[in-house]
């Protein structure tokens, strides 16, 4: 690119041979001139590309999210599955344990809750949004979801 400029000009200046002053002049102008055009096209051009790499990204992107945000979904669905299984199996016999199991019922309700809020936030989330706050807080609801899913099943499962 700069050396393509430095070309022009040198071609320019090479034309002032035996002219005047003025003629010289007007031909250094026109050369720098057609250089300043060289070097617009030559930008213009390389930053057609960057759009298309911009937009590229931008759709890897909202497909990256929108197959995260589906394997969240169904993630939760196995979670609440799995914890449906386990209210309707578990029969905690002591008052300690039916005040425990209450407890992990409550907790889990609020964790799940917090689960499908995210997802819910994550259909109209930009993708920064998304990146930044949305999915960390997601992935983490999931997370105590099914560590508060597999604390409760090793307490009260299949007793």
């Amino acid at each position: 690119m700069t050396f393509m400029v430095l070309i022009v000009l040198t071609l320019g200046i090479m034309a002032c041979g035996d002219r005047t002053a003025s003629e010289k002049a007007k031909a250094t102008g026109d050369a720098v001139g057609d250089a300043a055009e060289a070097t617009g096209d030559a930008v213009s051009d390389a930053a057609e590309p960057t759009g298309d790499a911009m937009k590229a990204t931008g759709e890897f992107l909202t497909q990256s999210k929108d197959a995260d945000v589906k394997a969240a979904q169904e993630t939760l669905d196995g979670i609440e599955k799995k914890w449906q299984v386990l209210l309707a199996e578990a029969a905690p016999s002591t008052d300690d344990a039916k005040v425990e199991f209450q407890s992990a019922k409550d907790e889990m309700a609020a964790t799940l809750a917090t689960a499908k809020a995210k997802l819910e936030e994550a259909k109209d989330a930009s993708d920064d949004h998304w990146r930044q706050d949305v999915k960390p807080a997601l992935d983490a609801a999931l997370e105590k979801s099914e560590k508060l899913y597999e604390d409760a099943f090793a307490k009260f499962g299949r007793q």
